[in-house]
């Protein structure tokens, strides 16, 4: 894989795949840079979590076929980058800091305003892309989501193992629910009001994070009590 940013000018490139499955060969669309109000057609891929799926024509399994990708939030100022090598944020970092110093200087925004993500599965990527769309902060979902299963652990519902991912926006209340998944997978747990009490507690600090690229579970457990 190449790295994330020095992309081909094709874009996307028409790839060669593999079924994981029958192992017929295939092509896909990869595209190793989104812009939310140019590429719509991608970015509603990317917001349904279907970018990285291939469905083999032949026998109909769908595989997951992992690229780099940056995808640019333009309307909230945000590079969201996705690298299949975890050994690369350092560079990842240079690549996203390159791209804020060039958007800034083409638009005449301030570097400040900008957001800076790296994440290192196709998971990550989809579910941030969904939550940056939905207009919340990326940060405070992820305090919510460790939050709750820390009080889910301990009335003893769901296991270890098991995830939440960010869902949906709650109409009604203006909450957001999460779906579980592993041990127990497909209980929704709705959350109405969780999001604007953690956002207002803990907005301050979260603003003084400029230098952090990586916001996710590990970073949720460690920055909670």
């Amino acid at each position: 894989m190449g790295t994330p940013g020095k992309h081909s000018v094709e874009n996307p490139r028409h790839i060669l795949v593999e079924c994981s499955s029958c192992k017929q060969p295939g092509f896909m669309d990869a595209w190793s840079y989104i812009a939310s109000t140019r590429d719509a057609a991608a970015r509603e891929k990317l917001l349904q979590g279907k970018l990285f799926k291939y469905t083999c024509p032949v026998c109909g399994t769908t595989t997951t076929m992992a690229h780099n990708c940056i995808y640019h939030d333009t309307e909230r100022n945000t590079f969201l980058l996705y690298s299949t090598r975890r050994e690369a944020q350092a560079e990842c970092e240079h690549t996203l800091d390159e791209l804020v110093r060039k958007a800034a200087d083409a638009n005449g925004h301030d570097p400040a305003s900008y957001q800076k993500r790296i994440v290192f599965t196709t998971f990550e990527f989809c579910e941030k892309a969904r939550i940056l769309a939905d207009g919340y902060d990326d940060r405070v979902i992820e305090l919510m989501k460790v939050a709750i299963k820390r009080g889910m652990l301990e009335d003893g519902i769901i296991g270890a193992r098991d995830i939440l991912i960010y869902e949906r926006t709650m109409e009604d209340t203006g909450g957001v629910s999460f779906v579980v998944t592993g041990e127990i997978p497909g209980d929704v747990v709705g959350v109405p009001q969780g999001y604007t009490y953690l956002k207002d507690q803990w907005e301050e600090v979260l603003d003084q994070l400029t230098d952090e690229y990586r916001f996710d579970a590990a970073w949720a457990n460690a920055f909670l009590p």
